[in-house]
């Protein structure tokens, strides 16, 4: 269940699809939403737990500057040419529950979480670089991360190919609730771990494809190198994650 709610979170990109109400129909008071559903693989590298598919709805909406993409709300507070920035607020849908797998037997299970933030993109001539900073907002981890990211848009005339690099540092909180093993959680094959802040690095490829004004693809394919502190946890035993998403959805 909780690798189900973690690979939910992917479908924010999925959800990137409002991009294509952007694109397509200029800026309005109009309301524009689509729905469908994407299926996603991954393994991010939990003990026992391995590589899983999924299948996830998905709804978009957007109403002038706010846009609802799945677990994620923004609205966007400013814009210029070539800058804007959003207030945002997501469910943080990482974690396990015990019953995950034998080898957690005996912990707590680790929850989903609200966070709340902000995010700036700035566009130039030769790439969009991007900054997002989120906090967890329920008192879940307590902690936060920020990211920061660079990509190039292709755009042809049925759609866009995006690649794109990013760091993403979170703080020791959030990597201590995720990944961390407690004093009372501790055995011989899963020994006590304080988890330290970490960073990721990440790059992948988002691809949107769109046939006539109502039907729109998307495949997506990411890898992302876990930091030290996150790979020597002893409930991880894998360096990085790898992920494929292939959507769909339909705009009203």
């Amino acid at each position: 269940m909780a690798r189900l709610l973690l690979t939910i979170t992917t479908s924010l990109s999925f959800f990137c699809c409002s991009s294509a109400f952007a694109e397509q129909q200029p800026q309005s008071e109009a309301l524009k939403w689509g729905i469908g559903g994407a299926i996603i693989t991954q393994d991010q590298g939990y003990i026992d737990i391995g590589n899983e598919t999924v299948f996830v709805p998905a709804i978009a909406i957007q109403y002038g500057d706010f846009n609802l993409l799945g677990p994620r709300a923004t609205y966007k507070l400013y814009q210029a040419e070539q800058f804007e920035i959003s207030v945002g607020a997501q469910l943080r849908l990482d974690g396990f529950e015990a019953a995950d797998s034998k080898f957690f037997t005996g912990m707590e299970d680790r929850d989903m979480s609200f966070d709340a933030g902000f995010e700036a993109e700035y566009d130039t001539s030769f790439g969009e670089f991007g900054f997002e900073f989120m906090h967890d907002v329920s008192s879940t981890h307590k902690g936060y991360e920020a990211s920061v990211s660079y990509g190039v848009p292709f755009r042809f005339a049925d759609g866009r190919v995006y690649p794109y690099i990013a760091a993403n540092f979170q703080s020791e909180d959030l990597v201590d609730y995720y990944y961390g093993v407690r004093v009372n959680e501790a055995l011989s094959s899963r020994p006590y771990y304080l988890g330290e802040s970490s960073t990721a690095l990440e790059v992948g490829i988002q691809s949107d494809w769109y046939f006539g004004k109502h039907h729109m693809l998307k495949a997506d394919v990411s890898y992302t190198s876990y930091g030290d502190e996150i790979k020597d946890s002893p409930l991880i035993d894998a360096s990085g994650n790898v992920q494929v998403l292939l959507g769909y959805v339909y705009v009203f």
